[in-house]
């Protein structure tokens, strides 16, 4: 008898005709990173478009598919199959023929040909980069993000650097629970000043969804005695609050290199604290220490172990950031959570020294005996208070008004007649809204929902309420003695 459905064994592939498509979850949070990297760093992909000559008595001007930098553009008459580079304003490509090499405006490059024959055909052949300058990319996975700015480390002289800022920034991210990141490597023409950085990031106003920043930069003004104001981390400061005086609510991970202390404890302390007193800002939060060992394991292209080498802190940031957005809600701490993706942290200060940058409302990473690295507490650079300085009090307020911003927009409510049933609409919207966070866990409790119509404005509704925040559990007193006459031996 033969076996019931039998099947020599082997490999079976079938593909499935409806694709699935890839969902960002509703509460995923987007981390931006900002690098600055030399243009010689930047990847380049090869690219060909096909054109129809269509006329011979004027120039015609032909739109490339991909834009930017283009280099090693070439034409190919696909009837002749005779490549020509252009050069110059112009080449002679044959008798009569010339056309003009690739111009890029406003992000569309673009070349002409002129005194080709009609019904021509022609191949441009070039090289773009696939990231360009200046513009924030978002990716879902790590890979399409090595694709675009390319690999994290390269091997010069037999020693690995940082080739790429971003790529090893989205991979710590992504590793320690993001699932959003976007990235920008920045218009620089004086090497990546804080300034830049600080234009970099402001350029990203009307971009929507942007909700944690990362410049992976240190404000080296922090360095000098006497110093205060960083242009980079004092600047992003201000523009996160202006940014939520528009309702647009972000926060920022900040992080040093291996500049910051000069060998020594107390002048990190000292940065620390002039980082700290200087922002002291619910938005801002300043990680330590300032250099992490990374193994970039195999060299592709070598084949050889490179071995461990020292990466700048603001990787950390990088890492925490991503630590952050990968809680189930902005009400998880990040206190006492791993963060993975590095080797360790070099020359650990002592637990003391760690307990004193936590006083200056630094978010301090330490390594244990097992190799094990954890936040000891996620703080703000706001000490004030045990409500400004904690990282999850103050984001649940954020999360709560983007989702009532979010229900109520969503609802179409706006642009309504104003009726007693539109006021019945609106307490019922912004009540379930706050009922959700409450069994979600972003809120414990709220009370005193009011509404009342402007007496200013007819047409708006003022909407009152307290929330009582889901507050982290940082502390646990434990107090025992020996009773002696307790568990006694019986004989």
């Amino acid at each position: 008898m033969p076996i019931p459905n039998y099947q020599t064994p082997g490999v079976y592939v079938t593909q499935i005709t409806s694709p699935t498509t890839g969902t960002i979850p509703n509460n995923a949070l987007n981390v931006a990173f900002f690098a600055y990297v030399p243009s010689g760093n930047a990847p380049v992909n090869g690219w060909s478009d096909k054109f129809l000559v269509t006329n011979s008595g004027t120039p015609q001007t032909f739109t490339l598919t991909q834009s930017g930098t283009i280099s090693n553009f070439s034409l190919i008459n696909n009837t002749t199959g005779i490549v020509q580079v252009a050069s110059g304003s112009g080449a002679l490509v044959a008798s009569g023929y010339n056309y003009a090499p690739p111009v890029t405006s406003g992000n569309i490059t673009t070349f002409t040909v002129s005194g080709m024959s009609p019904n021509t055909w022609l191949s441009a052949s070039y090289s773009y980069p696939t990231a360009l300058y200046g513009q924030l990319y978002t990716f879902t996975d790590f890979n399409s993000v090595q694709t675009a700015f390319g690999p994290a480390f390269a091997t010069i002289n037999g020693n690995s650097t940082v080739y790429s800022p971003n790529t090893l920034a989205a991979y710590l991210a992504f590793e320690n629970g993001a699932t959003v990141v976007s990235c920008m490597n920045i218009v620089a023409a004086s090497g990546g000043t804080n300034t830049e950085f600080l234009t970099a990031i402001q350029s990203t106003t009307t971009i929507p969804g942007i909700d944690v920043i990362v410049p992976l930069s240190f404000d080296s003004t922090y360095n000098v005695s006497g110093q205060s104001n960083g242009a980079l981390f004092y600047g992003l400061s201000g523009y996160l609050q202006a940014q939520a005086n528009n309702s647009v609510y972000q926060r920022a991970f900040i992080g040093m290199d291996s500049s910051v202390g000069n060998g020594t404890t107390q002048n990190l302390i000292n940065t620390c604290q002039a980082i700290t007193s200087n922002l002291n800002s619910t938005r801002m939060t300043l990680v330590a220490p300032q250099t992490m060992t990374y193994n970039p394991a195999i060299n592709g292209s070598a084949g050889t172990v490179t071995g461990i080498l020292n990466i700048p802190g603001y990787y950390l940031a990088a890492a925490t950031a991503g630590l952050f957005a990968g809680q189930p809600t902005v009400a998880t701490p990040i206190t006492n959570k791993f963060v993975t993706g590095f080797a360790g942290i070099p020359n650990q200060i002592s637990v003391a020294d760690s307990n004193t940058l936590q006083s200056y409302g630094t978010t301090v990473a330490r390594q244990d005996k097992f190799g094990n690295i954890t936040i000891r507490q996620g703080l703000t650079t706001n000490t004030s208070n045990w409500l400004t300085q904690e990282i999850s009090i103050n984001a649940i307020g954020d999360q709560l008004a983007k989702n009532i911003t979010d229900a109520v927009n969503n609802s179409g409510i706006i642009g309504s007649p104003l009726t007693s049933v539109t006021l019945s609409n609106l307490e019922n919207i912004v009540g379930v809204t706050l009922t959700q966070a409450e069994s979600s866990g972003l809120i414990q409790a709220y009370n005193n929902l009011t509404y009342q119509q402007s007496p200013s404005n007819p047409t708006q509704i003022n909407v009152r309420f307290q929330y009582s925040p889901t507050i982290p559990l940082n502390y646990v007193n434990v107090v025992f003695s020996v009773n002696s006459a307790t568990g006694t031996i019986q004989f």
